[in-house]
């Protein structure tokens, strides 16, 4: 997320817990849940990966709550400039605890985390006074992440892989969907297709007819924000193309904005259908985003009826299906019913992930040129 997005923002000063320690598994500790988690990669049969801006910070782009997070940073300001003026008021205090009252979309899990009921050595990772060194969205590039993601989504793996060598096994894809509350487009400048992507809380580069809903990808930032108008017109919609007298708005949600339906919809069904959901850079603190990690834990219609759906063909039921994953430094609401938890570098995950899936260190990564 950007320091500019977040100033264009309505003002709501109780924006949950921010600032938590980021944390490294030890060494060994890494090495075994790599391992762990390319198994359940090669598990699933279909698996939804679900981004927040902890994949984007390696692209210069800031997060929210990280130690030098942009709420994080408002936050110690705040508390500075309170304390220059003799003390906090206890509304204040109360404010700053585990979920505060935010408004429905972001709304703090408050499920106890179980960071300590796994204890395993990790490394507190230093925190630094220097305020880092942020890029705009238009200089930003696509990290390894999001390259890495594309790929596993558009190319099953490598004729030489384990899996591809045995006959039995039809060629799949790892990824299948991802979802994204991330606003910075870098997903999209990776190409991959749009029916790939839920996009939940926006892009900064995208506009949206309000006659025909087609989508307009800008390389510059858009300056608007909570679904204004831009001022510009519908440029590819209407038969022929280009006829719809439409007017483009903004994608960018503001606090009370809704979700948008078609892709909030979308992002819900294919977690429902998932096996597993990897969860990758996000606090899980975005509410109901957050909560899509849990979906393949839930029991489908047809698992509380016996299990079998129309023709009479098995269904698999939540027992049955691996759960969710996550990658990320700081510890999560869902922590604890995890399949597996990673305290690592999402781009040194998926670098050891990408050869662990037998895609080695080179792979090919042309397909995804930025644009």
């Amino acid at each position: 997320m950007s320091a500019g997005y977040a100033e264009r923002l309505a003002e709501y000063p109780d924006k949950g817990v921010c600032g938590l320690p980021e944390t490294c598994d030890s060494r060994r500790a890494f090495t075994s849940k790599l391992v762990k988690l390319s198994q359940l990669l090669q598990q699933s049969k279909y698996t939804v990966v679900l981004t927040g801006a902890g994949i984007s910070t390696s692209a210069g782009i800031p997060d929210f709550r990280g130690p030098s997070g942009v709420w994080t940073r408002e936050q110690q300001e705040r508390k500075r400039r309170k304390k220059s003026k003799g003390g906090s008021s206890i509304a204040e205090k109360e404010t700053n605890k585990d979920g505060g009252n935010l408004p429905l979309h972001e709304q703090s899990n408050t499920k106890p985390s179980s960071a300590s009921g796994r204890k395993r050595k990790q490394t507190e990772l230093p925190d630094t006074e220097d305020k880092p060194k942020f890029t705009s969205f238009e200089n930003a590039l696509p990290t390894y992440t999001h390259t890495a993601l594309t790929h596993l989504i558009l190319h099953p793996p490598p004729e030489n892989s384990e899996e591809n060598n045995n006959e039995n096994i039809t060629k799949r894809t790892y990824l299948h969907h991802i979802v994204t509350q991330n606003v910075d487009g870098l997903h999209r400048k990776t190409n991959i297709p749009r029916e790939k992507m839920s996009i939940l809380h926006g892009d900064i580069f995208t506009e949206i007819c309000d006659t025909c809903h087609t989508e307009h990808v800008s390389k510059h930032e858009i300056q608007s924000i909570g679904l204004k108008h831009t001022g510009h017109n519908c440029t590819l919609g209407g038969s022929p193309a280009g006829s719809c007298p439409g007017k483009l708005k903004d994608t960018l949600l503001d606090w009370e904005d809704d979700l948008p339906q078609i892709d909030w919809a979308r992002a819900q069904e294919e977690c429902y259908k998932a096996d597993l959901v990897l969860c990758l850079g996000t606090s899980l603190r975005i509410e109901p985003a957050g909560g899509l990690c849990t979906y393949p834990t839930y029991p489908t219609a047809a698992a509380s009826s016996g299990g079998k759906k129309k023709g009479g063909k098995k269904k698999k039921k939540a027992s049955e299906k691996l759960g969710y994953a996550i990658v990320n430094l700081q510890r999560t609401p869902y922590d604890e019913g995890a399949a597996l938890v990673v305290r690592g570098r999402v781009d040194d995950v998926m670098k050891g992930l990408m050869e662990k899936l037998g895609y080695g260190c080179d792979w090919d990564a042309s397909d995804e040129a930025f644009g």
